[in-house]
C-alpha cells in the first residue's frame, strides 16, 4: 500500500478516536505534500477534503485552518491568473492548464465546506474582469454561488442556452435507465442533474431580473420537453429541491445492498 494510503488510513483513524489536533496535523501535511505534485492534486484531493469537511464539523481549528487554506489557494490563483490567457485569445502559455482550472474547483470546495459562496462569487468577478478565458473555463463551478450571491448581470453573461442538451438527454434515455442495476453507474441521471441544473440556475437569474414569467416557462419547457414521466417527476423534484435526484440513486443503491444480503 503506497505510503499515502497509509497516512490516510491513519488520518481516519486519528479523527474516529478523537484526536482532532493530531488528526489536523497530519492532513495538513498531506495536503502540503499533494499540492507539490500535479498528478497527486488532480486525484488525490477528493479523500483531503472530504475528511477536512468532516473533522472541520467536530474541530473548530479545523475550520480557521481551511479558512487559511482557502485564501492561500485563492493568493495563487490570482497570482496566476494573468498567465492563463493571451493577448491573441490563443491557448494559455502555461501548459499546466488542468491544474490551473483544478485549483479554482478546490476553492469551490473549500467554499462549500466553509458555506462562504460569497467568496466563490468575489474570486469569480474578479477572473471575469482580469482573466476572463479562465472565468469562462470554470463559469459552471461559480454560477451556483453567483446567482446565490445576486449578481444576477454577472451571471447572465456565461449562461448557456439552458435547454441545448435536451434532445441528447431523451435519445439517451431510450437506452438507459434511471436506476441501473447495482455496479452501473447512473448515466442518465447524471446527465438529468445537469440539465436541471442549467435550467435552475437560468431560472434564479430570470426571477432576478424580474422576469418570473419567463422563468417558469423555462421549467416548463424542461418539463414538458423530457421523454417520460418518470424523468418529468425526478426533475420536478431536482428543482423544488437541490440533490434529490443525489438521494433517490443512494436510496435506490442501498434497497439494491439490502435485498442482495437478504437473498
Amino acid at each position: 500500500m503506497p505510503d499515502i494510503d497509509i497516512r490516510l488510513t491513519r488520518l481516519i483513524a486519528l479523527r474516529e478516536e478523537g484526536q482532532h489536533a493530531d488528526a489536523l496535523v497530519l492532513l495538513q501535511q498531506l495536503f502540503a505534500e499533494a499540492e507539490q505534485t500535479i498528478t497527486a492534486a488532480r486525484t488525490g484531493y477528493f479523500m483531503l477534503m472530504l475528511e477536512w469537511k468532516f473533522l472541520a464539523e467536530l474541530h473548530a481549528p479545523a475550520q480557521l485552518a481551511l479558512r487559511v487554506e482557502r485564501d492561500e489557494q485563492i493568493r495563487r490563483l490570482r497570482a496566476d491568473a494573468p498567465f492563463q490567457r493571451r493577448d491573441d485569445g490563443g491557448a494559455p502559455q502555461t501548459a499546466d492548464r488542468f491544474w490551473r482550472t483544478s485549483r479554482f474547483s478546490l476553492i469551490v470546495e473549500m467554499n462549500e465546506t466553509l458555506d462562504d459562496a460569497r467568496s466563490t462569487a468575489a474570486l469569480f468577478a474578479q477572473l471575469d474582469a482580469s482573466a476572463p478565458e479562465l472565468a469562462r473555463q470554470n463559469a459552471g463551478l461559480a454560477l451556483p454561488a453567483v446567482v446565490e450571491a445576486g449578481n444576477f448581470a454577472l451571471a447572465e453573461r456565461y449562461l448557456t442556452a439552458p435547454l441545448a442538451h435536451l434532445g441528447m438527454l431523451n435519445t439517451l434515455a431510450a437506452s438507459e435507465p434511471l436506476f441501473p442495476a447495482a455496479g452501473a453507474a447512473p448515466r442518465l441521471a447524471a446527465e438529468l442533474t445537469n440539465l436541471v441544473k442549467d435550467v435552475r440556475i437560468a431560472a434564479a437569474v430570470l426571477r432576478g431580473q424580474d422576469q418570473a414569467a419567463k422563468a417558469d416557462a423555462l421549467c416548463a419547457d424542461l418539463l414538458a420537453g423530457l421523454a417520460n414521466d418518470a424523468m418529468r417527476a425526478l426533475a420536478q423534484r431536482e428543482l423544488d429541491a437541490p440533490g434529490s435526484i443525489i438521494t433517490a440513486i443512494v436510496k435506490h443503491r442501498m434497497d439494491q445492498d439490502q435485498q442482495e444480503q437478504s437473498t
